[in-house]
């Protein structure tokens, strides 16, 4: 073979190398791009709803409704999902959470504790729709949407 089909073979192998290791890398980042917009939908479903149902607290009325995500923290604290202005609450209070198709309330060691249907719960616990939480002085039903 002359040097010049040796040189043509060395770059038809190296152009099909290079093509391969872009389409590769094609494929990899468009299946991280699939994986990422199937976490953000899981993340942004509409998974249900806590109303309030009673409260004392002045700045909480009866009706106020918040939406639920998969994992939502219940308590005084600004930084929780669902911010309750009582006094009776603790800052991280409670955890309610979606796990195997079901939601799951849990303690976080309250101080007042947590009920479902007055009831004090001291393990994580499952909750149906139309339970209803007490946290401190105030009630919240579940609902799915």
């Amino acid at each position: 073979m002359d040097p010049a089909t040796v040189m043509f073979f060395i770059r038809l192998t190296l152009a099909v190398l290079l093509y391969g290791f872009l389409a590769a890398l094609f494929w990899l980042l468009w299946r991280d791009l699939r994986a990422a917009a199937r976490t953000h939908e899981a993340r942004t479903q509409k998974l249900g709803r806590l109303v309030v149902m009673e409260s004392e607290a002045p700045d909480l009325s009866a009706g106020t409704a918040f939406p639920l995500l998969p994992v939502s923290s219940l308590g005084r604290a600004p930084t929780n999902t669902v911010t309750l202005p009582d006094e009776a609450c603790s800052l991280e209070h409670a955890l309610l959470y979606y796990r195997e198709n079901q939601w799951w309330l849990e303690d976080l060691d309250s101080r007042n504790g947590t009920r479902l249907n007055h009831t004090t719960i001291t393990a994580p616990t499952p909750v149906l729709p139309g339970d209803v939480i007490g946290i401190g002085r105030v009630k919240l039903k579940i609902e799915m949407e």
